[in-house]
């Protein structure tokens, strides 16, 4: 995707859409030739801070969707980029200190709350299910409780998911180190040629991390090999796998309106205006997906509250700056 926006807007006539000639152009790091950039126009460590970026990234983002396929979209989703919000905002501003503390404080602490608040949702929920499933098999009936209700919630399986969604979060924060180095005044890579280097490096650790993660599952259980499952692919239909292709390509747009944020906004604001992810994912989960079906109010009754403290949080960020 950066290849072909590059091409697009940048490798044309002088003075067209999009060019360096534009005024304010320079504001968003676009000074050269995205081919003379890729090609080696800036120091081999600049190339190297924005593909350790895309590995940091790749491999929380993996973790992110073990994370949602324990907690649903609904909870592991908000859990895993509220905290990456709050590792992001502390790594970004350590490189960058511009942010007005006044706003950025309280908006980093409230988002801590929000995900904490998850946290507790996750709890009531698996308690309330696993109550459910309990007093099903004591009834001694089939019924419609659902396939979540049905499964013992312990605490140590509990424990196991939320520290994988921590583990995600933690990880997605860190790589902003990574952005703030390629793209700070020593390197000024241009957004396009950090994506670039950013996604080379996604490709390259999901090489290693697709086969590792099958061997040894980080949410338990027994591991497989990689071959197996690729021989599968076949079985799924040709609708899921371009779903699967849109959500990445959406995905990688919106990273890449982030990258053009950065300079104007400074990296801590633009980074934690992108993190209005959770909140989404929170309407998905909630209305389309129906995670919270067969809970009572005193589980989906916090979410509204936990959507206040994200969209508070992020007014608040976004105010900082």
């Amino acid at each position: 995707m950066a290849d072909f926006v590059a091409f697009t807007h940048r490798d044309c006539p002088p003075k067209c859409p999009g060019f360096v000639e534009v005024p304010g152009g320079e504001d968003y790091g676009f000074t050269d030739s995205y081919l003379e950039e890729i090609a080696g126009g800036h120091e081999l460590i600049c190339y190297f801070w924005a593909a350790l970026a895309g590995v940091i990234w790749n491999v929380a983002n993996i973790i992110l969707c073990k994370g949602i396929s324990l907690l649903g979209n609904a909870i592991g989703f908000p859990l895993c980029v509220g905290l990456g919000m709050v590792t992001g905002v502390l790594s970004a501003y350590i490189q960058e200190p511009k942010s007005d503390l006044a706003f950025l404080v309280p908006g980093v602490v409230l988002a801590l709350l929000g995900a904490s608040a998850l946290g507790f949702v996750t709890y009531r929920k698996d308690s309330e299910l696993a109550a459910q499933s309990t007093a099903h098999t004591d009834a001694g009936g089939e019924g419609n409780i659902s396939k979540k209700a049905m499964q013992s919630s312990t605490g140590a399986n509990l424990a196991r998911k939320l520290l994988v969604c921590v583990a995600g979060g933690v990880l997605r924060g860190l790589m902003n180190i990574g952005i703030g180095k390629a793209t700070g005044p020593a390197c000024g890579l241009s957004p396009y040629a950090n994506q670039t280097y950013f996604s080379i490096g996604v490709l390259l650790s999901s090489l290693i991390m697709l086969p590792l993660i099958t061997v040894l599952p980080i949410e338990g259980g027994k591991g497989t090999h990689l071959l197996p499952l690729l021989r599968t692919a076949s079985s799924v239909s040709l609708k899921n796998h371009l779903l699967a292709a849109l959500g990445g390509f959406i995905h990688c747009s919106g990273f890449y309106c982030f990258n053009l944020g950065n300079r104007p906004l400074s990296l801590t604001v633009a980074y934690c205006i992108g993190q209005s992810a959770p909140l989404v994912a929170i309407l998905w989960g909630t209305f389309f997906f129906r995670e919270f079906a067969g809970t009572s109010r005193r589980v989906w009754g916090l979410v509204p509250l936990v959507c206040l403290m994200f969209s508070t949080a992020i007014c608040l960020i976004a105010l900082a700056g």
